[in-house]
C-alpha cells in the first residue's frame, strides 16, 4: 500500500532541500563552481609596448562632503602618475555645506581640478552624465568622496588597460575600520569573500560588476546612463556586450570607512540593491554574452532571491516534517537558526561564537534590504539620490597609514 503521508513528507522535503542548495550555491557555491569548471583566461597580449601611460580623468560626485573632499582631491592630485596627465572633475548634486568653496580653492591653485555644480539634485549616476562628456583622458577612473586612494591606484588601474581587450578595471578597497566588531563580524567578512569571489570571476573572465569606490573604463566605452542606474552596475555589462573584459587591477588600492551602523548599512544595501534590479531591468541578461549572463545572475541577481528560497525552505521543511520526514524538520531548524538568532548579535559576546552572531545578523540586516530593494527595482522606485552615512565620513587615511 503506497505510503500517501510519506510520499508528500519527501517531496516537500526535497522542494526544501532545493531551495537550501539555491541559498548555498547563491552565497558560496557560485564561485567555487566557477573556479573548478573554468579554466584562467590569460589577457590579450599588450599593445604599443613603446607608448606611454593614457591620460586619466578621475570622476568624482559628491553631495555636501564639505568634510572630506579636500583631502579626497588633494589624495588624487598626489597620486603616483604623471601630472600632465591627469585630471580632477568634481561634480557637485547641488551641495549646500561648502563643497564647492573647497574644491573651488585647489582649482584656483591648479588649473587640473575643474568644479561642475548641478543646479538641482540628481544623483551620483546624473553627476557623473554631465561631467564625463567634458573629460579629456582616455580612461575615466570613478570613485566616491570619503575613499582615499594609494599613492599608486591610479598608476595600477591605467596599467591593465594595455591589454586591448579590458574594458573595465577595478581595484580593490580594504575597511580602515575593520577592527570594529559590527563590520568585523558583517560588512567586512562579507566583502573579503567578495573580493575572493571577483579574483576568480576576473580570472577567467567572467567578472561583470565592479565597486564605485575605484573602478576605471575606457572612455570610448562610456555612455550616459538612467539617473537611477549606478555605472559600476552598468558599465562591466555594457563591455561585456562589446566584447571587452573586465579586470581586478593589482596594486590598486583604496581605502574606505564601512558603516557601522545597522540602520545606515540597511539604507546603504536597499539603494544598492534596488539600482541593481533597476539595472537588470534595463540591461536584460538574456541578450549578454551566456557566460556572463550566468555570472551576473549566479553572482547578483539569485542573492536578491535568497529570502524567498530561504522562506520557501522553512516553509516546505516543517511541511514535510508534520508528514513524518525528519530531514524535512532538520532543514527548517537549520535555515531558520540565523534569524532566530540574529538578535544576540546585538550582543558584546566574545570570540567565534560572537562573530557567528554578528554575521547571522548581518545577513538578516541585507536580506531584509534585497526583499525591500528588490521590490523598489521592480517597480521603477530605485532611488537616483544618496544620503551621506555618517559613520563612513571620519576620512580615511591613504596610503601607507591606512594600510
Amino acid at each position: 500500500m503506497i505510503d500517501l503521508a510519506g510520499t508528500a513528507g519527501a517531496a516537500w522535503t526535497g522542494i526544501a532541500a532545493i531551495s537550501v542548495l539555491g541559498v548555498l550555491y547563491a552565497y558560496v557555491g557560485y564561485p567555487l563552481v566557477a573556479r573548478l569548471l573554468f579554466r584562467p583566461r590569460p589577457l590579450a597580449q599588450p599593445a604599443g609596448e613603446g607608448e606611454g601611460p593614457p591620460r586619466v580623468s578621475i570622476l568624482v560626485a559628491a553631495r555636501n562632503e564639505a568634510g572630506v573632499i579636500r583631502r579626497r582631491v588633494e589624495n588624487l592630485l598626489g597620486q603616483d602618475y604623471p601630472p600632465d596627465l591627469l585630471e580632477v572633475l568634481v561634480a557637485s548634486d547641488a551641495s549646500d555645506d561648502g563643497t564647492d568653496d573647497e574644491v573651488r580653492a585647489i582649482a584656483a591653485n591648479d588649473p587640473r581640478v575643474r568644479l561642475f555644480r548641478m543646479p538641482e539634485r540628481g544623483g551620483k549616476t546624473a553627476a557623473i552624465n554631465r561631467i564625463a562628456p567634458e573629460a579629456g583622458g582616455e580612461i575615466l577612473v570613478q570613485t566616491d568622496a570619503n575613499v582615499m586612494f594609494d599613492r599608486g591606484a591610479v598608476r595600477a588601474l591605467a596599467a591593465v588597460f594595455r591589454h586591448p581587450d579590458v574594458g573595465v578595471a577595478l581595484g580593490e578597497v580594504q575597511f580602515v575600520n575593520e577592527d570594529d566588531p559590527t563590520v568585523a563580524g558583517g560588512e567586512g567578512l562579507y566583502w573579503r569573500f567578495e573580493t575572493w569571489t571577483k579574483r576568480v570571476e576576473a580570472e577567467r573572465g567572467l567578472l561583470c560588476v565592479a565597486n564605485g569606490g575605484i573602478y576605471a573604463l575606457r572612455k570610448s566605452l562610456w555612455r550616459p546612463l538612467p539617473a537611477n542606474i549606478a555605472g559600476d552596475a552598468a558599465e562591466p555589462l555594457l563591455a561585456a556586450r562589446a566584447g571587452y573584459r573586465t579586470v581586478v587591477a593589482p596594486g590598486a588600492l583604496a581605502f574606505e570607512r564601512a558603516s557601522s551602523g545597522l540602520a545606515e548599512e540597511f539604507a546603504r544595501k536597499v539603494r544598492i540593491i534596488s539600482q541593481q534590479v533597476a539595472c537588470a531591468r534595463w540591461i536584460r541578461p538574456l541578450t549578454l554574452p551566456p557566460r556572463i549572463a550566468w555570472a551576473y545572475v549566479s553572482h547578483k541577481l539569485l542573492r536578491y532571491a535568497v529570502p524567498w528560497l530561504g522562506l520557501l525552505a522553512v516553509v516546505a521543511g516543517s511541511i514535510g516534517a508534520s508528514l513524518g520526514s525528519p530531514a524535512g524538520g532538520i532543514l527548517a531548524v537549520v535555515t531558520a537558526l540565523p534569524v532566530v538568532v540574529a538578535p544576540l548579535g546585538f550582543l558584546p559576546v566574545p570570540g567565534l561564537p560572537g562573530r557567528f552572531l554578528r554575521l547571522s545578523l548581518y545577513l538578516v540586516v541585507i536580506n531584509l534590504a534585497a526583499v525591500v530593494g528588490t521590490f523598489r527595482g521592480l517597480t521603477g522606485r530605485a532611488a537616483a539620490h544618496w544620503e551621506v552615512p555618517a559613520s563612513t565620513r571620519e576620512a580615511p587615511a591613504s596610503g601607507d597609514d591606512a594600510a
